[in-house]
């Protein structure tokens, strides 16, 4: 955890000595969130996550690729507070048989959602290697997207709104993936 936060700490100033990738794009924050989201509430979510990181100023451009990393990072983030949840939820002894598998469900494909995500920002935003790389934030989507078809079968679970914030987190990374130019 303390890696995941040196590394985020870090992002604004990893685009500020030169280039990370060759033919990215270099925007301003408020730029970057209108070019890459469709609809209010994910341009909000894209200006409140890039706040986080990188001055908002008009006047200063960060390639793309930094808030491409910064929102994968910050999708992870979630992954894991809602895996924690799901994981002290199964403590409770009282759960109903449909309640345990759908925890048990959303341990599983989160697993394979942090993997994913950490593929995407790991071994292909950070390394410049865009091919194939939409079909890689959708496979990450889907794993999310695992959880809450299990969970939409309860009554209500405390899992349900934690869940579709990792959705939308992992599509707002996938959003300013998309302005990295060739996914």
């Amino acid at each position: 955890m303390k890696t995941i936060l040196l590394l985020i700490l870090a992002f604004p100033f990893l685009g500020a000595a030169g280039e990370r990738c060759p033919g990215v794009p270099s925007l301003a924050v408020e730029a970057a969130c209108r070019k890459a989201c469709g609809t209010k509430l994910m341009h909000d979510m894209c200006m409140y996550t890039l706040r986080g990181g990188f001055d908002p100023s008009p006047s200063v451009h960060i390639e793309v690729t930094e808030y491409a990393l910064l929102a994968a990072h910050r999708a992870l983030e979630s992954y894991g507070a809602t895996a924690a949840a799901a994981a002290e939820l199964l403590r409770n002894g009282s759960l109903s048989g449909d309640e345990r598998a759908a925890y048990n469900t959303c341990l599983t494909e989160y697993s394979y959602a942090v993997q994913c995500m950490e593929h995407v920002a790991g071994d292909m935003v950070a390394r410049c290697r865009f091919a194939r790389l939409g079909e890689e934030y959708v496979r990450c989507v889907t794993y999310v997207e695992g959880c809450r078809d299990r969970l939409v079968r309860l009554k209500s679970s405390p899992l349900y709104a934690m869940n579709l914030v990792d959705r939308n987190k992992a599509l707002l990374a996938y959003s300013l993936g998309q302005l990295l130019g060739s996914i």
